[in-house]
């Protein structure tokens, strides 16, 4: 079977990077790769998954392999073999392709509520605190956790919400919507009749906002997934 160091080491080959380089995408001193990336050690699982994102590599997989390498001999037959454990005795389960996908940066959270001062005004990536992977295509994605209940019971408080810059939104979808003069931002549904723009929370509880020319508002792109966050 194919070990644990052999499989991250071929996939960081494949993307051209050095031990230098990926160190940097995880926080860790390239030693630390270095040892990882020669099996001779496995890291805990919470670097495991940054690991894992940054080489493109389905999380879960990479977490079972090294799980299997770590449990003791007599406990191995009962974990099946790592990336090859099979799933048939359970009926709905089963691996899914997630394809080729990608680090996205979390900007800190945005209010569902009224329209609130955000954890980063700008909505720049260029700190952003933490990533996601994600296998949704597109250019300059970003994302967001959400705060409150407004938007229950489809988003909850600590989902990340990834966000699309370059869709131009329809009525109906998903939104992150900022007010250019108080640089405040809020997550609601977009809702457009004529040249009425109103923000629909999901949650009744809350009200509408309707936007005017005057509140000189943008909309900052479209929410294209949720990741509820366990």
């Amino acid at each position: 079977m194919e070990k644990l160091a052999e499989i991250l080491d071929r996939q960081r080959q494949r993307l051209g990077l050095n031990y230098e380089q990926l160190a940097g995408l995880i926080k860790v001193s390239s030693v630390y790769v270095s040892q990882t990336l020669r099996g001779k050690r496995i890291p805990k699982d919470e670097i495991l998954v940054k690991l894992s994102e940054a080489l493109q590599l389905d999380p879960g997989r990479v977490l079972r392999v090294a799980h299997y390498e770590k449990a003791p001999e007599p406990a191995r037959k009962f974990l099946g073999q790592g990336s090859f454990a099979s799933l048939d005795k359970f009926d709905n389960v089963g691996p899914y392709p997630l394809g080729r996908g990608q680090r996205i940066p979390i900007l800190g959270w945005v209010q569902a509520g009224k329209f609130s001062p955000t954890e980063t005004p700008d909505l720049s990536p260029t700190s952003p605190d933490d990533f996601i992977y994600s296998d949704t295509l597109g250019r300059n994605l970003f994302a967001l956790r959400v705060e409150n209940d407004s938007m229950e019971p489809l988003f909850h408080q600590g989902d990340v919400i990834i966000i699309n810059p370059n869709i131009k939104p329809r009525s109906g979808d998903f939104v992150i919507v900022r007010l250019k003069s108080e640089g405040e931002v809020t997550f609601k549904k977009l809702s457009i009749k004529g040249n009425r723009i109103a923000l629909q929370p999901l949650n009744t509880k809350y009200d509408v906002i309707v936007l005017e020319e005057k509140d000189d508002f943008e909309i900052i792109g479209k929410v294209v997934e949720r990741k509820t966050i366990f």
